[in-house]
């Protein structure tokens, strides 16, 4: 085989690994999107159901304030993975547009190892956290805390899955000439 027909293939295997990643980044940003837009609406529900009753019923349900806490932390949890999905979140950007164009790569890169890195480690840990909420209740709705503590979890492996996804976007990432750069 001919060099230039092996780079052809692997060109055209990194097209279709690039264009797999995103597609299944599109569907998992569509359901945590989705997901959070209903935990948002369920908030907005309870917090109006709260202070409706407040003020005119005679007694107003004791497990609102719960459950707005419980689908705030999802909320925020859900909402993670979209950030590092849009290249979003919080870093270090003093020094990054003095960069190159492949020194801005291997930072992205290590930006999004670290924090895929960082949560691969954490995940077992945070299992374990959640598993001490099994033996208790949440005290107004009554549900194990096992749910409230695995959001936790949740959080982590939805930053390894995204940042992980998003560094194999880095390494498949071309130039407008489809050179990596």
């Amino acid at each position: 085989m001919s060099h230039s027909s092996q780079n052809t293939l692997m060109t055209q295997y990194t097209s279709k690994l690039e264009r797999a990643i995103k597609l299944i980044l599109h569907i998992t940003d569509r359901l945590f999107a989705l997901l959070s837009v209903l935990a948002l609406l369920a908030i907005v529900a309870v917090v109006i159901l709260q202070v409706f009753s407040r003020f005119l019923l005679p007694s107003s349900p004791i497990w609102t304030e719960e459950l707005s806490r419980y689908l705030f932390i999802y909320l925020i949890v859900m909402g993670s993975g979209l950030v590092i999905s849009k290249n979003q979140h919080v870093r270090l950007e003093l020094f990054q547009s003095a960069l190159n164009a492949t020194w801005t790569k291997v930072y992205q890169l290590f930006c999004h190892l670290l924090a895929g890195g960082f949560s691969i480690y954490i995940l077992p840990y945070a299992y374990k956290y959640a598993q001490v909420g099994r033996w208790q209740t949440s005290p107004a709705l009554e549900v194990p805390m096992y749910w409230a503590f695995l959001s936790v979890s949740f959080f982590f492996a939805l930053t390894a899955f995204y940042s992980l996804m998003s560094a194999m976007l880095v390494l498949l990432e071309h130039d407008d000439q489809g050179v990596s750069p």
